[in-house]
């Protein structure tokens, strides 16, 4: 397919007006998102909305996010960044490989050096009320009441067994390892690299955080305190003691970003 007949969409808050006149004096056609070959997604909700629902486009997230491409560099080389997005096949290993000899458009522009398409999960999770939900950074059950103590315990899908008392506990993708769980003292995860699991300000002196492989359960052990399941920053409901929320990286998006993206920037941490 020639370049000019490829379609992208570029979604977000009111930064997203800069990037679709960039877009014009590119040779891509402008579309809704359902129509498009690639998708840009500007600010953390339009990032999240596009993400949950996993879509085949490759996406481009743009913002202060960890991972995602400042809105001024994408504005300046958007070009480079869709060519990226739209060349090869899509089948890119999750662990921040640049983009190989040969893959790149079919009109044969190659793409710039600094740029990687990496796979990114999308979690689905079970809190056993048959309500769906999904997230695209963080997963956490925290004490309604602030600084209100319970117990939590972690199942991890190999077999480990972890409890701890504490505000929370909180399960990062690699676009939300550099905010919450990083914040509550979580590692920092790349693409590939599984899940970041932290305690939020736990009971002890001795503190641990985890990196899952990608399946793992979280339970309330103490039924004193209420705890609320929040995903991606919302609130979305209570936790009955002794009822496991399984959390699991159930789909994948490709994600085109810069090779120097990986820090979180100061705006992103909590």
């Amino acid at each position: 397919m020639h370049s000019s007949e490829r379609r992208v969409a570029v979604v977000g808050d009111d930064r997203a007006a800069a990037l679709r006149q960039a877009l014009g004096g590119l040779p891509y056609r402008s579309v809704e998102r359902s129509a498009a070959d690639a998708v840009v997604a500007v600010g953390d909700e339009a990032l999240r909305d596009v993400l949950v629902d996993a879509p085949d486009a490759p996406v481009i997230p743009v913002g202060s996010r960890r991972l995602a491409v400042d809105s001024d560099a994408a504005e300046r080389r958007m070009g480079a960044l869709l060519d990226a997005a739209l060349s090869g096949d899509g089948d890119r290993s999750g662990d921040g490989d640049r983009l190989a000899d040969g893959d790149f458009p079919a009109d044969g522009d190659r793409p710039a050096d600094d740029v990687r398409r990496v796979t990114h999960p999308v979690l689905a999770v079970d809190a056993g009320d048959g309500e769906a939900r999904r997230a695209a950074f963080d997963v956490a059950l925290v004490t309604a009441e602030p600084a209100r103590i319970s117990e939590f315990a972690i199942d991890f899908a190999g077999g480990t067994h972890e409890s701890f008392r504490a505000d929370g506990v909180v399960v990062a993708t690699p676009l939300g390892s550099g905010g919450y769980a990083s914040a509550a003292g979580g590692p920092i995860v790349e693409p590939g690299g599984g899940l970041s699991v932290a305690s939020i300000s736990p009971f002890s002196t001795r503190t641990d955080a985890w990196v899952a492989a990608g399946r793992l359960s979280l339970s309330v052990e103490r039924e004193a305190e209420s705890v609320a399941l929040v995903v991606d920053g919302e609130e979305r409901g209570d936790v009955d003691p002794h009822r496991s929320v399984a959390i699991e990286a159930t789909d994948s998006v490709a994600v085109v970003t810069f090779a120097g993206a990986g820090r979180a920037r100061r705006s992103e941490t909590l």
